[in-house]
């Protein structure tokens, strides 16, 4: 609301006219009747992190753009902005996002929502009507924004926690008997190994003493779970996994396990390697946390107690992941095998890399569980393979622990913390 008031303020002053964020909204409105969209027109506005810039500019280009007559109308950012627009009556839906470097800069598209209704498919192409771009040079009234102390953010720890020659195939972060404070337990293609939260190494177990799956996995890949003080671990080109425990730094074994578990429970939630592939499908669920019925095999599954109640994550292969649990289920379009579920003032959010298939800098995405909305990114180098949250010290926002591959074939261990 207060940033809503300033750009108000900057738009009606004696000097309003010469303002950045006044000049960008002209100059983007602009562009958007130039492009031939039609009223009434839906917007959406990100700029990732920093919701102060957001407000103040949605306020001001929604009042331009009103101004040529394309009574524009906000709506939510996110996977599901179109079906909304397309059922709120708009015409056309107008996407823009934010950035401030040596200019502040408004890129986005513009795309038709009329549906034709005689035909089998939307009227329009795959891709955007039109391209629109404008940029200013800050001022002051933008810094103040963009540096606004309610903005929030990602951070990447610069050092690495850990390196390997080798890809990492799985994480787990929690409480293993045994050792003092939060553990972060890491599956790689030769050992499993339990480090402290500063990246040190607490013990290491090699892989080669087990049997060799049947039909192993191509890629690196496996389970890890830490349930009452004990580490699960199952890697896909193994045919047995193990229960362990941490003693006298040593990871020692307490029991064979026959299936990879997922989820911890009374019974733990175990699933099925599908054979040389990195996919794995959970076994049967009971209860408000329940699998969808015949989910298909997928990246991943987690399951975890979120502020009401248990929710779960099922990252499919075709790039959606898909939530649910106590609240509706929603599915997010081009999520990439590292995702997770973050808790961050109070309410879930889906933290997902890219589906791109070989980066050389991924993106880590932060969304709203709840309407699919951008809150926050950052760019990590490598490929991200799997993300966990970490509760690395009490009353603390979560962090992300990531498994990032390089083009070397090697991986590295990463931190990403949220930043207020």
């Amino acid at each position: 609301m207060r940033a809503a008031l300033l750009a108000l303020l900057l738009a009606s002053g004696p000097t309003g006219a010469d303002g950045a964020l006044a000049q960008l909204a002209t100059q983007l409105s602009a562009e958007v009747r130039a492009s031939g969209a039609v009223a009434p027109l839906a917007v959406t506005v990100s700029a990732p992190g920093h919701p102060g810039l957001e407000e103040a500019f949605s306020t001001l280009l929604l009042a331009r753009l009103a101004g040529l007559g394309l009574e524009a109308r906000l709506v939510p950012t996110g996977p599901d902005a179109e079906a909304l627009a397309r059922q709120r009556g708009s015409r056309a839906l107008l996407r823009v996002r934010l950035g401030l470097g040596t200019t502040l800069a408004a890129t986005g598209d513009v795309l038709s929502t009329w549906v034709n209704f005689f035909s089998p498919r939307d009227v329009r192409g795959p891709g955007p009507a039109a391209v629109v771009f404008a940029e200013v040079p800050p001022d002051d009234a933008v810094r103040a924004l963009w540096q606004s102390p309610v903005a929030q953010g990602l951070v990447l720890e610069p050092v690495p926690l850990a390196r390997w020659p080798v890809r990492t195939a799985a994480l787990a972060t929690g409480a293993l008997g045994g050792a003092t404070g939060v553990t972060l337990a890491v599956l790689t293609e030769e050992a499993v190994e339990v480090r402290a939260a500063d990246g040190h190494l607490l013990a290491r177990r090699p892989l080669a003493g087990l049997p060799v799956a049947e039909a192993p996995s191509r890629e690196a890949f496996g389970t890890l779970c830490l349930c009452d003080g004990l580490l699960y671990a199952f890697s896909a080109r193994r045919a047995q996994g193990e229960v362990l425990a941490l003693e006298d730094g040593a990871l020692r074994v307490r029991a064979p396990l026959d299936h990879p578990v997922v989820a911890c429970g009374s019974p733990p939630l175990e699933a099925t390697f599908r054979p040389g592939a990195a996919r794995l499908l959970p076994l049967g669920a009971a209860g408000p946390d329940a699998l969808p019925p015949q989910a298909p095999f997928a990246w991943g599954f987690l399951r975890r107690q979120g502020p009401h109640g248990p929710a779960w994550l099922l990252l499919l292969e075709d790039g959606t992941a898909r939530t649910g649990g106590t609240g509706p289920g929603r599915s997010f379009p081009g999520v990439g095998a590292g995702a997770a579920l973050l808790e961050a003032d109070g309410t879930l959010h889906l933290a997902a890399s890219s589906a791109s298939a070989l980066p050389v800098v991924d993106r880590l995405v932060l969304l709203s569980a709840e309407d699919g909305t951008e809150r926050a990114s950052v760019e990590v180098p490598g490929r991200i393979l799997q993300v966990t949250p970490a509760a690395l010290k009490a009353g603390a926002p979560e962090a992300l622990l990531l498994g990032v591959w390089g083009p070397d074939g090697g991986a590295e261990l990463r931190l990403v913390r949220a930043r207020p």
